[in-house]
């Protein structure tokens, strides 16, 4: 579930707490598949002894640069997150210099941490990050307008944009007055442009309050702090089917796009 906000909140926590300039003294693997296709092994000889040398995000990846020139990559999937604290769950423990320690916990084990040489291996099969200079209203149209896809499943196509997931998507769609189900190709420039603004509007929104959480499940997203993010005031569409629209107060809809829970609103987002 985790998304660009959610990502980028628990980058700037790590920041904040610390965690760039500490030395991996050990760590513990609970979980040899989070590390493959390195072995448990393998993986901690190359790992122990570096330096945190810094954390940052691109689209979903969380990542640290290590001294040796190497970068963790981690994806955090469906329910991984990070914690300064133990907990159930706990599938890879880092014992750092200065006495801290960092767990990642993941309940349904999807999650997966990805040791290589350049994070270009991973981030060049991704299309511009959402919320870099890069990912601009020309690049945007383009995309959208050069493939005849429905337009939900190819905001959420990392190598067109990276970072949306299904909450944000959703948000994007209602804000911008567009149903999922429309073709890329059918879109005229307004439409681009409102979508294109909302897309960052609904990241931005979703940074700012550190991210969303829309339960108190063992998988719903919790931040470094283990809190959850405070942006689910700001929901107008994701999980809300039935309930009334911000706008219009005509009940929201839920149907399928692409095997994805799809929640929109049938009178402001018509095909």
């Amino acid at each position: 579930m985790p998304e660009l906000p959610e990502v980028e909140t628990i980058a700037r926590q790590l920041r904040a707490r610390g965690v760039e300039g500490q030395k991996i003294q050990s760590l513990k693997i609970n979980w040899a598949r989070i590390v493959e296709p390195l072995s448990v092994s393998a993986f901690s000889k190359q790992v122990c002894g570096t330096t945190i040398s810094e954390i940052s995000r691109e689209g979903k990846w969380l990542m640290f640069s290590l001294g040796s020139g190497k970068t963790i990559m981690i994806h955090l999937r469906m329910a991984g997150s990070l914690s300064m604290v133990p907990g159930p769950h706990d599938r890879i423990i880092l014992n750092l210099s200065d006495g801290l320690t960092l767990y990642y916990r993941d309940t349904r084990k999807f999650g997966r941490w990805k040791l290589v040489d350049d994070p270009q291996e991973i981030l060049g099969k991704l299309g511009p990050d959402a919320l870099t200079r890069r990912f601009t209203r020309k690049y945007f149209s383009e995309a959208m307008l050069s493939r005849h896809r429905p337009v939900k499943p190819l905001i959420l196509d990392q190598s067109i944009v990276a970072g949306l997931g299904n909450i944000y998507a959703d948000e994007a769609l209602w804000e911008s007055k567009i149903h999922p189900e429309r073709r890329s190709d059918s879109l005229v420039d307004a439409e681009l442009e409102k979508l294109f603004k909302a897309i960052k509007h609904v990241l931005r929104v979703g940074v700012e309050n550190q991210g969303t959480s829309l339960g108190e499940g063992k998988t719903n997203y919790r931040d470094l702090e283990g809190e959850s993010g405070r942006n689910r005031a700001e929901v107008k569409a994701y999980g809300r089917s039935g309930k009334p629209c911000d706008r219009c107060k005509t009940p929201l809809k839920k149907i399928v796009v692409a095997q994805r829970g799809t929640t929109f609103c049938p009178l402001c987002q018509t095909i």
